[in-house]
């Protein structure tokens, strides 16, 4: 089987166990993981984070109320914008959470695009799972590779504990994560657990 097939594979028995998550326990698991995040000094001395929008309607690591404690505290948030037609995300700095509506495939993005003025600190990654080795599993359209291959700054995924597998099926267009966390540890590259 090919990595490509093993990925689809994988994805699909991935999506449906996170589906299967109980609505309390994936508001529990994300609060636990979004204050976990609020305390690592890569985010505490971030002034520009690149954050996704969750959709919670997947079961995603809720970031809503993240992103609007990033804008009232005065943090530059930038947000992806999809464009499907070139394969590439397009960046825009969110003002306000009301300013979003969803795409053609449900993700909420900016309706009007407020372009990125000053370069990001922190990306924090969407995700179905990762591994031990920082690889990451995504949903398939290679957008968020394309963009963390010419970022700098330091990428965190974030991901319920069970989705931490054993090994992702990796190609060698896939980028590696800097931090993972998770509802039960914190996962550094040099492989040290923080622990939560």
């Amino acid at each position: 089987m090919s990595v490509s097939d093993q990925k689809s594979e994988l994805r699909a028995r991935l999506l449906k166990l996170r589906m299967s998550i109980e609505k309390e326990d994936w508001q529990s698991w994300s609060e636990t993981i979004i204050n976990e995040l609020k305390k690592i000094p890569e985010f505490i001395d971030s002034n520009v984070i690149h954050c996704f929008v969750s959709m919670n309607d997947r079961k995603e690591v809720n970031t809503h109320s993240l992103l609007n404690d990033l804008i009232s505290s005065g943090k530059k948030v930038i947000v992806p914008v999809t464009d499907f037609e070139t394969g590439e995300l397009k960046h825009s700095e969110l003002r306000s959470f009301k300013d979003l509506k969803e795409n053609k495939w449900g993700v909420p993005e900016p309706d009007e695009i407020h372009p990125q003025t000053q370069e990001t600190d922190l990306i924090l990654v969407p995700l179905l799972a990762a591994d031990n080795e920082f690889n990451r599993l995504g949903y398939g359209k290679g957008f968020y590779d394309r963009f963390l291959k010419k970022e700098n700054a330091v990428k965190v995924g974030l991901l319920f504990d069970d989705f931490l597998i054993d090994q992702v099926p990796v190609e060698n267009f896939d980028e590696k994560l800097d931090i993972l966390i998770t509802e039960k540890k914190i996962l550094r590259r040099n492989n040290s657990d923080l622990g939560s």
